[in-house]
């Protein structure tokens, strides 16, 4: 059983080695302009996705901090 195991893994290990062997040339421009197409993406997602949760954010603690200060008011009219 050993022997089959190692037999089996030497045969991997050289198909290995030879399909390293097979590489062909890659254009660096494609590269760049394809990790440069898929960060423009990620950054855009990115960039949506701060501005929605600003938004929520802003309209959230502004509607807050809002509410208080015309509670502040109404309580110094009441007052007097």
């Amino acid at each position: 059983m050993k022997k089959i195991i190692t037999t089996f893994a030497i045969v991997g290990f050289i198909a290995t080695l030879q399909s390293c062997n097979n590489q062909t040339a890659v254009d660096p421009t494609l590269v760049t302009a394809q990790v440069d197409s898929l960060a423009s993406a990620k950054i855009e997602t990115a960039s949506a996705n701060a501005i929605n949760e600003c938004e929520t954010r802003m309209a959230t603690e502004l509607k807050a901090i809002t509410d208080s200060i015309v509670n502040a008011k109404k309580m110094e009219v009441a007052a007097q």
